[in-house]
C-alpha cells in the first residue's frame, strides 16, 4: 500500500461488491453502484485492515523481523489517521441524527 486512500468515492469505484445480483436502488450513490451503508462498511473494513497491518508490523519489529523501521512508522501513522477520520465521520453522523431528532414535526 503506497498511499492512504480513504476518499469514499474512490473506495466505492474500486469495490468488488458490485456483483451481478445487485439491484439498482434510489439510495445508491450515482455512478458507484453502492449504497451509503455499503460505503461506510467498506470504509470500516479498510480502517480495520490498516490497523491489522500496523499491528502485524509492530509485532514483527518487536521480534526483529523488520529491517526498515520507516515502514512500521508509516503503517502506524496511516492506521491512526484512518481511525481518526472514520471516528470524525461517525461523530458527524451521530450529530446529524441527533439534530433530526430535535426537529419539530
Amino acid at each position: 500500500m503506497d498511499i492512504l486512500r480513504l476518499d469514499l468515492m474512490k473506495l466505492a469505484a474500486s469495490s468488488p461488491l458490485q456483483h451481478a445480483g445487485a439491484r439498482p436502488s434510489a439510495d445508491r450513490a450515482p455512478g458507484t453502484g453502492l449504497s451509503f451503508g455499503e460505503l461506510l462498511e467498506n470504509s470500516m473494513k479498510k480502517v480495520n485492515d490498516l490497523q491489522a497491518e500496523s499491528d502485524d508490523l509492530v509485532n514483527k519489529l518487536a521480534t526483529g523481523d523488520v529491517d526498515d523501521i520507516s515502514r512500521v512508522v508509516l503503517a502506524s501513522q496511516r492506521a491512526e489517521f484512518a481511525l481518526r477520520m472514520i471516528t470524525e465521520v461517525r461523530n458527524k453522523l451521530l450529530d446529524a441524527y441527533q439534530q433530526l431528532g430535535r426537529m419539530p414535526v
